[in-house]
């Protein structure tokens, strides 16, 4: 199926949504993968060209494969540094304004249903699509078929989401649910296990136990990467100085948040700055 092809079967077929979603962005998944973060103002639609791996979505561990589409709902805690070495080649675009029938804006999935949607039988239009939104995107007066292509991506996964039988994710653990929330309201505080622990009324080990199990990470570890994902969000969409940076991710210490950041994310936090405002087109501000 040609460009041609593609532009004339979306500007033909009736439109599901209530608001049409509007392309905020576009990108391939490379060096420097995002940690623990969300957006509140967009809804991300993730295509895995080849390989596999791991991600955590929602504090639950999520395998994916080439052919899939990640979905991440606006709010979601998301997390791909478990995917660092994996050889895994994906594109990402992110839309807005988009709402469905009994789903809340720029919600693609219901509530308590699995992110990953096995996109396989559609993976020769896909392929084709996610390449010329990026490169209509790129173009200083492509906006509009950037727009056109990226509303025939969300329009394709839908139609695969209606006519699959969803699967639902598992049970939430109460325990886990708990500190999760907990830790989204706190992590920029100086959070330790015992504080922790005291919520549940439980032990050190029991908690960092099934805590691991259900989301890859330690209690420490998820604080640390919740801390560095904002901390990206606020280096991607703002022009703020990485002194007030790390001070409103918990860091006293600027260069000690510096180590911290490039340990987890691979280069200092100016050079990911660099890096990710030249590789994005038209992001805007969100989660800041």
């Amino acid at each position: 199926m040609n460009l041609a092809q593609l532009i004339e079967i979306n500007a033909q077929e009736n439109s599901p949504f209530e608001s049409e979603p509007q392309l905020l962005g576009v990108y391939h998944w490379n060096e420097g993968l995002r940690s623990m973060h969300k957006h509140d103002d967009r809804l991300e639609l993730n295509f895995i060209l080849s390989g596999n791996g791991t991600q955590v979505v929602d504090g639950e561990l999520c395998n994916v494969q080439a052919g899939d589409v990640l979905i991440h709902n606006s709010g979601v805690l998301h997390d791909e540094s478990l995917m660092i070495g994996s050889k895994l080649k994906a594109w990402c675009i992110a839309v807005t304004n988009l709402k469905l029938p009994g789903l809340k804006t720029n919600e693609l999935l219901p509530k308590n249903f699995h992110p990953r949607i096995p996109c396989q039988s559609v993976a020769g239009e896909l392929t084709q699509l996610y390449p010329l939104i990026h490169f209509y995107a790129e173009q200083s007066n492509g906006y509009q078929i950037a727009n056109s292509l990226a509303r025939a991506v969300v329009l394709i996964v839908h139609k695969i989401i209606s006519s699959t039988t969803l699967e639902s994710t598992k049970e939430k653990n109460y325990i886990v649910e708990r500190i999760k929330t907990y830790i989204e309201e706190h992590y920029a505080e100086n959070l330790t296990l015992t504080e922790l622990n005291a919520l549940i009324n439980s032990n050190e080990y029991y908690l960092s136990h099934v805590f691991k199990k259900a989301t890859g990470y330690s209690p420490q570890q998820y604080i640390l990467r919740r801390r560095i994902g904002k901390a990206q969000c606020l280096l991607i969409y703002t022009n703020l100085p990485l002194t007030e940076i790390s001070a409103r991710v918990g860091y006293d210490d600027s260069n000690y948040f510096s180590r911290a950041f490039k340990k987890i994310i691979g280069m200092p936090p100016h050079v990911y700055r660099k890096k990710w405002r030249e590789a994005s087109i038209g992001s805007v501000p969100s989660d800041v």
